[in-house]
């Protein structure tokens, strides 16, 4: 192809694509369902002798804002997206997946109990023609023993990107699952958390 007709479909391309994007964004909100984004290769199996008794979860979010839509190349003001439902129920449901993944026992009755709070969640959405997605899942997570005392605790975030329809319900859990999944991982495959798990926390 010589450079005028590449110069001429370069210019074509880019007015298609500047007449597909989209020139308007509103709030938006989805509720949070679960489904394990996690693959193998992102799998680190805990110490066999790491085990729990359960765990519990708290949701620490502010407020259901939770990010926020900007349109690319606009000057138009970002919108919230809002997280409905169980924020607690989603945390459960994905740590119960999670830790099996990590070769976890989580209903020993003889382990400590791991008690995790959602910190914070922030998903960004910039619109184009389809839209970006970034997301960051935090949760605090502590040991506690069987007579009730604290003997673990540290912070974990895990980080995912998405891409596809804007404003997709589907978009936004897949996004924050997959954040979710590496922070709990993160949490399973901290060494001073099975350290705690198979020594002082069972004491």
């Amino acid at each position: 192809m010589n450079t005028k007709a590449a110069s001429l479909l370069a210019i074509f391309l880019g007015s298609l694509l500047g007449g597909c994007a989209q020139k308007s964004i509103a709030p938006t909100s989805f509720n949070p369902h679960y489904q394990t984004q996690l693959d193998g290769s992102e799998v680190i199996a805990a110490k066999q002798c790491v085990s729990l008794s359960g765990v519990n979860v708290t949701n620490g979010l502010k407020n259901n804002i939770v990010g926020q839509r900007t349109l690319e190349s606009s000057g138009l003001p970002a919108q919230n997206i809002n997280l409905n439902g169980s924020p607690v129920s989603w945390v459960k449901t994905g740590s119960d997946a999670i830790l099996k993944m990590a070769g976890v026992n989580h209903r020993d009755p003889q382990g400590p109990r791991l008690h995790l709070t959602l910190e914070d969640v922030v998903i960004h959405e910039n619109v184009h023609v389809n839209s970006g997605y970034d997301a960051r899942v935090t949760l605090d997570a502590v040991l506690v023993n069987s007579r009730g005392k604290e003997c673990w605790r540290d912070s974990e975030s895990g980080t995912s990107k998405n891409y596809g329809d804007s404003g997709s319900a589907v978009n936004y859990q897949e996004t924050i699952n997959h954040a979710l999944d590496r922070a709990i991982m993160a949490v399973a495959a901290d060494k001073g958390f099975q350290e705690a798990a198979c020594g002082v926390c069972r004491n």
